[in-house]
């Protein structure tokens, strides 16, 4: 083998074959020795050595492990002497092929007397000898010598060639033999003596002017040491320069104002000389000025025009000046200014944000802002805005996980963008950039990167068109991983675990805070009341009120609040007065039966329902990192890291050891009646509806707005309609919708927040809750209630023991509720992802045992495990993305697919935690049947149904509804002298599940011809309902009747009152009325958009000149049906304003002609009107 002395470059240059023979190669000596330069090698059998010469110095150079060496030789490249050992030919730049020789100023080269050798020629233009004649009387010489034939490459070694000697008479009249070597970065020459006035020609090109000396381009011939030699700071500036003026009413004509490029340098004080002026962007160059006096040196600026097609800003803008004594004569030397960064800049391209922290990212602009005119008050309303975005967002954008958008970063700021104006562009911008809490534990650190761009410009700030600003890197580092493992949840009777792990049972009666944060404000209250079944001292989730800035989100299932018994709904309650989109987003869970509340700062809030005791089963806190150190309440307080510490905090005193003491601190007591949610209409709404009236300033530009900044704004588009979009967040964070399912229909329970109508979805101290909508028919969606009422006893401060029954041990209990858990959730299935504290778990089982005498609240604490498993994979973004080793699973796929009920009864799949039951089954845990109809069916009001108060339409039913899928089976009759006569068939139709206590059906889909004997005093459906469509259960009655006329029971007995009062008569008459005032409002309202519009008109003619410091467009004139009509009393919901600069508004303009407001800058003068002025 042969290699490199340092070792590299091994090459075997013989082999072993197949059989181990490895030929023949002659060797010098059995031990090889050979020496280079100051080294001496030798070798022995397993490794080379060195000796430096004149040394002791021993080293191994080169060490074989395996095989032996013989012999070694040292090889020398061929031709290195040469590449070393040369002359050179120096500065002699003229010897280049394009140079023509000046006799009168040139002395001729002549290599007559050169020394043969080796040469390297050092020269600006080349060393390549020309292989074409180049022409008598160049090269410097008069009979130049060229190359007849092709350079070598490297590898060609030193080769011989032919060099010609050009004539007036032929191009090669005479050769001379040379040899030629590419030495890699150059070429040498072995060259000899040439014939009288002949040389040898090398390089290309113009020969630059010799040291001293200058020309009009710098290049031979003309080259002269008579020229300037003044020295001037040269420098490029941005400034504004005057020019059209236009007619703007009531204003003077004042000149407009063009952004534009000035070279800058001091005059010479003689002022005799003249000037070029050249201009480069990024280093090419754009326009040149030649021989400029001194007194129109303000015409050689360099305007957009002569770029605007090529460039873009953000780019380097540089100048140059020669001087010159006068027209024409040799120019002095270029005098370059520094390279002027021209646009809009951040302090950095590379920044790092916290999630849930910010950032400011500074932007300052070198170019100045024009404007249509110089006058102070209008240059106050020049701008260009500068519109951000993100190009590169994060590809699953579009997901939702945990109801929270998939993002990285969001603005603080009142648009998408900075602006800078014509009379302060050279403040400093600030853009706060917020990392975005995504809820998720990231599997990395995330980047985005934001860009800056321009819309639309007005034609005074065009070089601003398609700005290209570099994107900025910003890199989003997780914090929401210190939630890990940290989720409040209070089960059962009930048992409670805070956000940092506290442990505790409470067994009290009343409404408490379980969890507040006073940034929204935030609350969630929780109602308990006694468990029933004579379980003395027990206590459960009977209601839950979550409160979201000025919204407000209620479920309820029991009618009062006692320590001694329990009172439940047939339905659970459900409210929503919600006064904006962006407070809180509900989802319901029909498979789970679970309510999920995301609020805007990302806590998660899950509500689930008990399906066997009518109790909230569980309900879990899931905080943000916007909790840290905010929350407070029964569950308590989220510190930076898990601290326990402190989450026993008393509302007044501050962290204490008792936690019976510190949870009775968080009770709502009667008196604090602006903290009670669970009353009618609590204090914050109608608190809101003061805050909130049009003339009270509190309610104007009281809140912070966050942008999303995910689009580009385009030329077309309505700013005002982007900013609405992309700025609509009051929290850095944003919640989203993942539910899949349809058939909750929650959102019929928001309200809006008006002050004309209040749309509440509960009945003033009523026995039915009515909830009124556009829809008529929607007074029949009705459920029985009643106000909450609190029972005496829950003052009461007696102590009742618990002990064990029913022959139930502590021991007994414990081994029995270990093994359902492990049983039913096997560790392995989860414990390599989250923390569960399974003792816990068991400890509340053993509670609830002691407490009931038997086994009624396992079930629910089997889905309260499940329930704090899920919540805390669905966060974790690894698990998202990492399939299992077994199959396309990822890891969220198969945990989740672990949590089931009694794994589905194995009647079904277990998908995201929930059943989905196989043909034939329903229920939870696919456990039922679908033959088998639904249970416990009843009808709101005893299934009376007046038609003073109602359509009688359609009538909700309750029940224990297992499935989604519910049929009724309906015929219809009428009660004739208290007897029914049935004038239909039964018809099959599907209900409109609601929830898992109440279907909706419609009743007229049944209704037939009624004639009949003898009078009709009611009429009346009988209802049965079916899981499958064919197996139908029970039957209810619903009674119908006109109750100002008759009275009847739900026996179905009617007798006639003595005073009949029809509402059918009424609601004729009202109908004709109604006819009427539609008219009336029709006519008020055209009459009032004809009076609007003619008051715009005028407005626009004869507004003062002196109000004009803005320009407005304005929407708030409607007609007089009552909405958005402005008497200045209009509050920033309803008035839509936008201020629009200068720069924002059309105009039309003819020479001579005026310009009005209302049509600003459309229509501009060309661009001539401002190279006049030049």
């Amino acid at each position: 083998m042969r290699s490199n002395l340092n070792g590299s470059e091994i090459t075997h240059i013989l082999d072993y074959n197949g059989y181990g023979s490895i030929g023949f190669l002659g060797l010098d000596s059995e031990e090889g020795i050979d020496i280079s330069d100051d080294h001496i090698f030798f070798s022995e059998p397993n490794q080379i050595k060195q000796f430096i010469k004149n040394s002791s110095n021993l080293e191994t150079f080169w060490r074989f492990l395996d095989d032996d060496i013989f012999d070694m030789t040292l090889y020398e490249k061929t031709g290195i002497k040469e590449c070393t050992e040369y002359a050179e030919i120096k500065n002699e730049d003229k010897r280049s092929k394009d140079y023509i020789t000046d006799f009168s100023s040139d002395q001729v080269i002549n290599d007559t007397y050169l020394n043969e050798g080796w040469y390297r020629i050092i020269s600006a233009n080349g060393d390549k000898m020309p292989s074409s004649p180049p022409g008598t009387m160049h090269c410097g010489t008069i009979y130049p010598i060229w190359l007849n034939g092709k350079l070598p490459t490297e590898n060609d070694g030193n080769v011989s060639r032919k060099a010609c000697i050009q004539k007036e008479n032929d191009i090669c009249e005479q050769f001379i033999d040379i040899e030629i070597r590419n030495c890699g970065g150059f070429l040498i020459y072995y060259l000899q003596k040439t014939p009288p006035n002949s040389s040898f020609c090398f390089g290309s090109g113009q020969v630059v002017c010799s040291f001293g000396t200058l020309s009009e381009t710098g290049f031979y011939p003309g080259c002269s040491s008579s020229y300037p030699r003044t020295t001037v700071d040269v420098a490029v500036q941005a400034e504004l320069m005057e020019g059209s003026s236009f007619q703007i009413p009531g204003y003077d004509p004042t000149p407009s104002l063009l952004p534009v490029f000035r070279c800058k340098f001091e005059k010479v004080s003689n002022g005799t000389y003249i000037y070029d002026i050249f201009w480069y962007i990024n280093g090419i160059e754009i326009i040149s000025y030649f021989n400029i006096p001194v007194d129109d040196i303000n015409m050689t600026v360099l305007i957009h025009t002569y770029w605007i097609d090529e460039y873009k800003m953000n780019m380097e803008v540089q100048c140059a000046i020669r001087m010159r004594y006068s027209v024409n004569l040799v120019p002095g030397p270029f005098q370059y200014s520094a390279n002027f960064k021209a646009g809009i800049f951040p302090g950095s391209y590379d920044y790092t944000v916290i999630e849930g922290e910010s950032i400011t990212i500074s932007f300052k602009s070198t170019v100045p802002v024009g404007c249509i005119a110089s006058h102070k008050n209008l240059t106050a309303h020049c701008d260009q805005s500068f519109y951000v975005f993100q190009p590169e967002r994060n590809a699953d954008v579009g997901s939702c996980p945990n109801n929270i958008a998939t993002k990285d970063i969001i603005f603080k700021a009142q648009f998408c963008g900075i602006k800078f104006g014509a009379t302060d562009w050279q403040e400093e911008k600030k853009l706060k950039v917020y990392g975005f809490s995504d809820g998720l534990y990231n599997s990395g650190d995330r980047s985005t990167y934001i860009r800056l761009s321009t819309s639309a410009v007005s034609a005074f700030n065009e070089m601003w068109q398609n700005v290209q600003i570099p994107n900025i890197k910003v890199k989003v580092i997780d914090k929401d991983a210190s939630m890990t493992n940290r989720l409040c949840q209070s089960i059962n009777d009930p048992h409670i675990t805070t956000f940092d792990g506290k442990y505790y049972h409470f067994m009290d009666i009343g409404e408490f805070v379980m969890y507040r944060n006073d940034k929204g404000p935030y609350w969630v209250h929780t109602l308990l009341t006694n468990c029933g079944y004579g379980w003395q001292g027990s206590a459960c989730h009977c209601g839950i009120a979550i409160r979201s800035r000025s919204s407000l989100f209620v479920i309820r299932t029991c009618k009062s609040i006692s320590r001694t018994k329990k009172e439940l709904l047939k339905t659970p309650v459900t409210k929503l007065i919600s006064c904006d989109d962006n407070d809180l987003l509900i989802d319901f869970n029909q498979a789970r039966n679970e309510y999920k509340v995301t609020l805007p700062i990302g806590t998660e809030i899950k509500i689930s329902i008990s399906r066997w005791s009518g109790f909230i089963g569980t309900v879990t806190v899931k905080p943000s990192i916007y909790d840290i150190n905010e929350a407070k309440g029964l569950c308590g307080v989220p510190s930076v890291t898990k601290d326990p510490s402190d989450d026993y905090t008393h509302r007044h005193n501050g962290p204490v050891s008792s936690d019976q003491e510190f949870a009775k601190s968080w009770r709502i007591t009667s008196a604090m009646t602006n903290e009670q949610l669970f009353v009618d209409e609590p204090d914050f709404i109608k608190n809101d509806l003061i805050l909130n009236l049009p003339n009270n300033p509190a309610s104007i530009n009281n809140s912070t707005t966050f942008c999303t900044c995910e689009d580009q704004a385009s030329s077309t588009e309505s700013l005002d309609d982007l900013n609405s979009i992309q700025c609509n967040l009051t929290e850095s964070t944003e919640f989203c919708s993942s539910s899949q399912q349809s058939g909750n229909q929650i959102n019929s329970y928001s309200t809006s927040c008006t002050i004309s109508k209040r749309k509440r979805r509960s009945l003033d101290h009523s026995s039915v809750v009515r909830r009124s909508t556009a829809d008529a028919d929607d007074n029949d969606d009705v459920t029985e209630s009643q106000p909450l009422v609190f029972d005496e006893d829950i003052n009461s401060t007696d102590v009742i023991s618990q002990t064990f029954r029913n022959g139930w041990t502590v021991d007994i209990a414990y081994q029995t509720c270990q093994e359902a858990l492990t049983t039913a959730i096997p560790s392995d299935v989860y414990s390599d992802f989250v923390e569960v504290d399974v003792e816990n778990f068991i400890q509340s089982c053993v509670s609830d045992i002691e407490v009931t005498g038997d086994k009624s609240f396992l079930t629910d604490t089997i889905n309260a495990m499940a329930t704090n498993i899920m919540t805390e994979i669905s966060r974790n973004e690894s698990l998202f993305i990492i399939n299992t080793t077994d199959g396309p699973q990822t890891i969220l796929e198969q945990i989740a697919s672990k949590l089931c009920i009694n794994n589905c009864s194995n009647n079904g799949i277990c998908v995201s935690g929930q059943c989905e039951c196989s043909n034939g089954y329903i229920g939870d845990d696919c456990s039922k049947e679908t033959s088998t109809p639904p249970v416990n069916i009843g009808l709101p009001a005893e299934g009376l149904c007046t038609t003073t108060t109602r359509s009688c339409k359609k009538t909700n039913i309750y029940g224990d509804f297992l499935s989604m899928e519910v049929w009724y089976k309906i015929r219809y009759f009428k009660v004739v002298d208290n007897s029914k006569l049935y004038s239909s068939n039964w018809e099959i139709n599907k209900a409109q599940y609601r929830n898992m206590f109440m279907v909706t059906v419609d009743l007229d889909v049944s209704r037939k011809t009624r004639s009949a004997s003898g009078p009709t005093m009611a009429e009346g459906y009988e209802i049965t309902l079916s899981n499958d469509g064919t197996n139908f259960g029970e039957e209810v009655t619903i009674l119908i009747y006109d109750g100002g006329c008759f009275s009847c029971n739900k026996s179905m007995t009617c007798v006639s009152l003595e005073i009949c009062e029809s509402s059918i008569e009424s609601q004729e008459n009202n109908k004709d009325g109604n006819k009427t005032i539609i008219a009336l409002a029709s006519s008020f309202g055209v009459i009032g958009v004809v009076v609007c519009l003619l008051a715009l008109l005028f407005y626009l003619k004869h507004k003062n000149s002196d109000e004009k410091t803005k320009v407005g467009v304005y929407s708030g004139c409607q007609h007089e049906s009552g909405k958005n009509v402005d008497n200045g009393m209009l509050s920033n919901r309803t008035k839509t304003f936008r201020e629009n600069t200068i720069s924002d508004l059309d105009v039309y303009i003819e020479d001579g002609g005026e310009a009005s407001v209302g049509n600003f800058e459309k229509q501009l003068p060309p661009q001539t009107r401002f190279k006049n002025n030049l």
